[in-house]
C-alpha cells in the first residue's frame, strides 16, 4: 500500500507539473500577445507610409540663405533626403557630416528654436550659421525611416539592421560632392559630427574605414547603453530581447527617457518630423548590438576626437565616452565635461561654451 501510494503521490506530482508549464506558457503566450497589441497600437503612422509626402519641403527660414536639399535611393530603393548648408567662404576649410539622434532629424537636431514649439527650427542664430561663418560646411541626411526619409515597410522609426544605416551614410560621403556641389567636393577633410545615436553611426563608420575622416566630434554620443540598460524594467526586458525580436521587431516597447528641461521637451513633443513614441524592438537590439561591438573594439581607433558629455545624461551612458578616451589609441583624445547639461547639449543652456570648445577642436586639428 505504500508504494501504491508513493507512485500515486509521483502521479499527482507530474500532473501538477505538467499543469504549471500549461499554465505558464499559456500566461507567456497571453503576455507576448497582449505586449504586441499595446506595441501595435502605439504606431503613430497607421495607413499612409511615412514620410507624408506633403510637408516634405523645409522652408526658408529653416534652409536659410544658402542652404538646399536633395533626396537620392539607398541600395535598399528608399528616397533619403538630405540638407547641405555650404561654407560662406569661398573655400571650404572641410565639411561636417551631421549625424543625428534617435528620434530627431537633422534641421530639429542642428538648428535653432526661435519661433516656439510647434513650428521647424531656423538656420539664423544656429550652430550650422556660426560653422558656416568660420569656413566648415555641413551637411547630413535624415536617418531612413526618420524625419524625412523613407524607411523599412513605410513605418516611422524603424529599421531592420544598424548595418543598413551605416551603408547609407557612407553611401552618402560617397556622393557627397555630386549632390554638393560647391563647399563639397572631393578631398577636403570631413569631421563626423555626432549626436548620441549619430555617435554610435560615427564609431561604427570610424571602425570600418577610419581612413575617409580628419578627426571625429562627439556630442553625448551613444557608445554604451549598460547603465541604461539596468534601470527600470530593462533587467527584465533585456534578456527576452531576442525573443521579442522574432515574434514581434516591430513592437514598440522601450521607453525614452524625457528631458530635464521642460521648454526642450515641448520643442521635441511638438515637432512634427520627429519620433515621439517608444523603441521599437528591433532597433532596441540593434542599439544593443552595436554599442557592445563599439565598447570591445575602442582601441582600434586612432584619428584625433573629442567627446562632449555630462554626468547627468539618463538617456546613454556616460561612461562610453570616458572609455572612448580611456582605451581608444588616438594621440588627440579629448573629453569635455557639461556640468548641470543632461542630453541634447547642441540646445541646453551653455551650449555657447560647447560651441566654442568645438571651434577651438576643429581649428587644432584641422591644419
Amino acid at each position: 500500500r505504500a508504494l501504491l501510494t508513493g507512485e500515486g503521490e509521483r502521479e499527482r506530482e507530474r500532473e501538477h507539473d505538467t499543469t504549471t508549464m500549461q499554465v505558464g506558457a499559456s500566461v507567456a503566450v497571453a503576455g507576448l500577445v497582449g505586449l504586441g497589441t499595446y506595441a501595435l497600437s502605439s504606431h503613430r503612422n497607421k495607413g499612409a507610409p511615412w514620410p507624408p509626402q506633403e510637408k516634405l519641403q523645409p522652408d526658408e527660414e529653416t534652409l536659410g540663405p544658402h542652404g538646399f536639399t536633395k533626396q537620392w535611393k539607398n541600395a535598399q530603393g528608399y528616397k533619403i533626403f538630405s540638407y547641405f548648408w555650404p561654407a560662406k567662404a569661398k573655400q571650404s576649410k572641410g565639411i561636417l557630416l551631421l549625424l543625428h539622434g534617435h528620434g530627431t532629424n537633422v534641421p530639429f537636431e542642428f538648428l535653432k528654436n526661435s519661433r516656439g514649439a510647434g513650428f521647424d527650427r531656423i538656420y539664423r542664430g544656429s550652430w550650422i550659421e556660426e560653422l558656416n561663418n568660420r569656413g566648415y560646411s555641413c551637411c547630413g541626411i535624415d536617418v531612413q525611416s526618420k524625419g524625412r526619409s523613407e524607411g523599412c515597410k513605410g513605418l516611422q522609426s524603424y529599421f531592420e539592421s544598424f548595418d543598413n544605416v551605416v551603408a547609407d551614410e557612407l553611401a552618402f560621403m560617397d556622393r557627397m560632392a555630386d549632390l554638393g556641389g560647391k563647399g563639397f567636393e572631393a578631398g577636403l577633410p570631413v569631421f563626423p559630427f555626432a549626436v548620441s545615436m549619430g555617435g554610435a553611426r560615427a564609431a561604427m563608420m570610424i571602425l570600418r574605414d577610419e581612413k575617409r575622416f580628419k578627426a571625429a566630434l562627439f556630442y553625448a554620443p551613444m557608445l554604451s547603453l549598460e547603465r541604461v540598460s539596468k534601470k527600470g524594467l530593462n533587467p527584465y526586458l533585456k534578456p527576452m530581447i531576442d525573443l521579442f525580436n522574432r515574434v514581434g521587431p516591430t513592437w514598440r516597447l522601450a521607453a525614452v527617457d524625457k528631458s530635464k528641461f521642460p521648454n526642450l521637451q515641448e520643442e521635441f513633443d511638438k515637432d512634427f518630423f520627429s519620433y515621439h513614441g517608444n523603441t521599437p524592438v528591433r532597433l532596441a537590439a540593434e542599439y544593443l548590438r552595436v554599442t557592445e561591438h563599439i565598447m570591445k573594439n575602442l582601441k582600434s581607433i586612432t584619428l584625433p576626437f573629442v567627446t562632449f558629455h555630462s554626468e547627468g545624461d539618463t538617456m546613454v551612458d556616460p561612461d562610453g565616452s570616458r572609455r572612448l578616451v580611456a582605451e581608444a589609441s588616438s594621440e588627440i583624445k579629448v573629453h569635455e565635461d557639461c556640468p548641470g547639461s543632461w542630453h541634447v547639449l547642441i540646445h541646453e543652456p551653455g551650449n555657447e561654451k560647447t560651441l566654442e570648445k568645438t571651434i577651438k577642436f576643429l581649428e587644432r586639428v584641422n591644419v
